[in-house]
């Protein structure tokens, strides 16, 4: 469940830090960042609060000393209001939680494989940003640059897995699936499980098979579905790019999106040169040397670019 743990300390300068409300401070981050938790299993969210709560005395709250010598007397008024200040407490930090996403991102050429509070691993893709919510009833990630691969851990509640990308939003209870997001579409490729496919609560949606593939456009409209591309995105999980008869301008697209040293075609005529091939994702000038060795092109290495051209 993600969370935004605030840690309570006491209000009174003087007074020490309580152990046990710091140690449950820890185990919570802990458990958000997808550690092991060390909470007794069966003890409930708000049973937490509780306990956290309890580390608090009327002390730490620093109240005038006249109040503090008056007799208190309980009433069940008195009872019946603290019970709600509780309950407001608790709804209170539970709000902040959910508010609170945690951030996973990659730099460009780097890949990373996470795993969430729930069990579910996801692989960023190189230059990828998403932000994670995890809570008991739902699980929600949002794709917000990049590209990820999702292996979604089955929950017995049937709980919903939610991937939100731009207007795209895809829903799965269990399953191994692709997401790319890319400036005007968003391409879904389904590998193992079923996902639903399109704007949030439209009514045009498609539900993928094992191997099926659909684009999801600026407004979340699906188009056709096609096949699955399993080839690339084994491909990119490997570190590696292959090409079959691909432009050189879409070739060198994809290159680049692994390394800071950008490839530039200057001949507008390269641009339509099918290129065949299997290269190491980042490595640019291996790219533009392969290129000189079996198409004859003109490589210009500059200081932050490599231009391809036909002397």
């Amino acid at each position: 469940m993600v969370r935004a743990i605030i840690p309570m300390r006491p209000l009174r300068p003087d007074a020490a830090p309580d152990p046990e409300a710091e140690a449950f401070v820890g185990a919570m981050t802990r458990a958000e960042a997808g550690e092991t938790s060390s909470a007794e299993p069966g003890t409930s969210d708000i049973e937490a609060v509780w306990d956290a709560l309890g580390q608090l005395e009327v002390s730490d709250f620093d109240a005038p000393e006249a109040i503090m010598r008056k007799p208190v007397f309980w009433s069940r008024r008195h009872m019946m209001g603290g019970a709600a200040l509780a309950a407001s407490l608790v709804l209170a930090v539970g709000l902040i939680w959910n508010q609170r996403p945690v951030i996973y991102q990659t730099d460009v050429g780097e890949q990373k494989t996470i795993q969430l509070s729930d069990g579910s691993h996801v692989t960023l893709n190189t230059d990828t940003r998403l932000s994670v919510r995890v809570t008991g009833k739902r699980r929600e990630v949002t794709l917000e640059t990049g590209e990820a691969f999702f292996t979604v851990a089955h929950r017995p509640d049937n709980a919903p897995f939610d991937v939100v990308s731009g207007p795209a939003h895809i829903r799965v209870t269990g399953t191994k699936f692709n997401v790319y997001r890319q400036t005007e579409t968003t391409q879904v490729d389904l590998i193992e499980g079923g996902v639903r496919v399109g704007a949030k609560n439209a009514h045009v949606q498609v539900i993928l098979r094992p191997g099926q593939a659909v684009r999801v456009d600026l407004h979340g409209r699906p188009g056709q579905v096609t096949a699955a591309q399993a080839t690339r995105i084994l491909d990119w999980q490997q570190n590696r790019l292959s090409f079959e008869s691909a432009p050189l301008a879409d070739a060198v697209a994809e290159m680049n999106r692994y390394s800071r040293v950008k490839l530039m075609v200057t001949t507008p005529a390269l641009q339509t040169l099918k290129i065949d091939g299997v290269f190491d994702a980042g490595d640019t000038k291996g790219f533009a040397r392969a290129l000189h060795e079996l198409h004859g092109i003109t490589v210009r290495p500059t200081q932050d670019e490599i231009q391809l051209s036909r002397s």
